[in-house]
């Protein structure tokens, strides 16, 4: 299995580089959740539908459903959307591409300061929105979940809008 693992790592990374943000991107991310359920079940289920949105001039979007060890659905939010999500997470460009290239540096690993957690806990610059407090608890229940999820982003190359 870590054989099969490492080859689909080492094929993303010499594929075309996805770029940031796009619903591509998290399709992928969920695509590689959903061949590595050995890792999802040792984590924990998930069972949310989570929100990703990135501000500023290259603003998106994306609701990611989580269905116990796999994302069942990636989707550019909508107007209809916007309450479908348990919780979203929110940041500029800039706060999104160092987390995912501290992930990158840290082959699947990210500085303990580009962590979900560690960006989110003030508020600030990641920011937590839910309009539910029960639906917002969502996200610490599922925090290292989502992490492994973004962390799997190592496995191919990412590119980044250069202005």
């Amino acid at each position: 299995m870590a054989d099969a693992q490492e080859e689909s790592a080492v094929q993303g990374k010499n594929a075309e580089p996805l770029e940031f943000p796009s619903l591509a991107w998290f399709e992928r991310l969920a695509a590689l959740m959903n061949d590595n359920r050995a890792r999802q079940e040792k984590l924990g289920y998930v069972d949310c539908v989570a929100g990703f949105s990135v501000t500023g001039t290259r603003a998106l979007a994306v609701q990611v459903t989580f269905d116990e060890f796999e994302a069942t659905d990636v989707r550019v939010t909508g107007e209809t959307d916007s309450n479908r999500a348990d919780f979203t997470l929110e940041a500029e460009l800039e706060t999104w591409q160092a987390m995912i290239e501290s992930i990158a540096a840290g082959n699947g690993r990210p500085a303990l300061d580009q962590t979900l957690n560690r960006l989110s806990h003030m508020g600030t610059p990641l920011h937590l929105l839910s309009d539910d407090p029960l639906r917002r608890d969502m996200y610490f229940r599922f925090n290292q979940s989502l992490q492994e999820f973004f962390n799997a982003s190592a496995a191919f190359t990412t590119s980044f809008p250069t202005s």
